[in-house]
């Protein structure tokens, strides 16, 4: 789902693939396509790309239209076992399958998306139009202790009793639609009020991260595709892994050492791989981003 150019990690992503003939790939997350190019034009020899996001998706077609060996799926990638099952039959080997958990530039600068407070628009977050639970009915309708979990949880965030508690309280009288109206309102609780007070961190960045979180069930949805990913993945396939915040990749760093000591992988990045001082001074974007590679044993 991310289109986020990072030179540094994808030449760590070409170097873990290694795309020659012969080789089919499967990107998790097409996104606009930014992967599935770099490894067509580097020799791969069939790209199976994932998206869940439907205008993703049709961004992805017109950028690749011009490759015929690049295939599109609209899933989720939860369904990984299965997709990869149905591309066994066709190409009897899987040798390498990509995940990039980062949004895409669709979702952050789209406002009606509801993705960041830095635009007004509906409190949605569903990168998947087709499922029913968006961010304003977790707001609106989840319990006290449910909102509490989602928050301490998904967002790490140390106040997050606090904020629940101020939700419950405030959406009895009038509720949350819009992502000024909740971003607003977080930032009111620690202000008081005060229209100068200075924030060196929107107070609402851990909240929104876990409403997506929540959402789109992300930690659900990435353990099932891990899974997924081993079971389809052909022995000496590579699996590479690049996430953007702790949660994500504690679960992936867990995930590995999990399927080592089972046998099934072999970790490759002792440590997580991260762009330099000097791509992220160019792409902020880019600054948490880790990269965990592994292979099918």
């Amino acid at each position: 789902m991310n289109d986020i150019h990072i030179p540094v990690l994808t030449n760590k992503i070409l170097e873990y693939l290694e795309p020659v003939k012969n080789k089919i790939f499967i990107d998790c997350t097409l996104g606009s396509g930014g992967h599935a190019e770099a490894l067509i034009t580097h020799g791969a020899e069939a790209v199976y790309g994932i998206e869940v996001d439907e205008r993703n998706l049709e961004k992805a077609k017109e950028r690749l239209k011009q490759y015929e060996n690049v295939h599109f799926i609209h899933d989720n990638f939860e369904n990984l076992e299965t997709i990869g099952a149905k591309i066994l039959k066709k190409e009897k080997r899987i040798h390498g399958i990509l995940f990039d958990l980062g949004l895409s530039s669709l979702h952050v600068d789209e406002a009606v998306r509801g993705f960041s407070f830095q635009h007004e628009g509906p409190l949605d977050m569903r990168f998947d139009t087709r499922t029913e639970v968006t961010a304003a009915d977790i707001v609106n309708t989840y319990t006290l202790e449910e909102l509490l979990f989602i928050f301490k949880t998904y967002g790490e965030e140390k106040s997050s009793y606090r904020i629940a508690r101020e939700i419950v309280q405030h959406r009895r009288q009038h509720k949350f639609a819009t992502t000024s109206q909740l971003a607003d309102f977080i930032a009111n609780i620690f202000s008081k009020g005060k229209p100068n007070f200075y924030f060196k961190r929107h107070p609402a960045t851990r909240i929104f991260q876990a409403l997506r979180i929540a959402a789109n069930r992300e930690i659900e949805v990435l353990q099932k595709g891990l899974e997924g990913a081993v079971k389809v993945l052909s022995i000496t396939g590579k699996l590479v892994v690049i996430s953007y915040h702790s949660l994500e990749d504690r679960l992936v760093k867990n995930f590995f050492r999990h399927q080592k000591t089972l046998g099934s992988l072999k970790i490759l990045t002792k440590k997580p791989i991260t762009p330099d001082d000097e791509e992220i001074n160019r792409n902020r974007r880019s600054r948490s981003a880790k990269l965990r590679a592994a292979e099918k044993l």
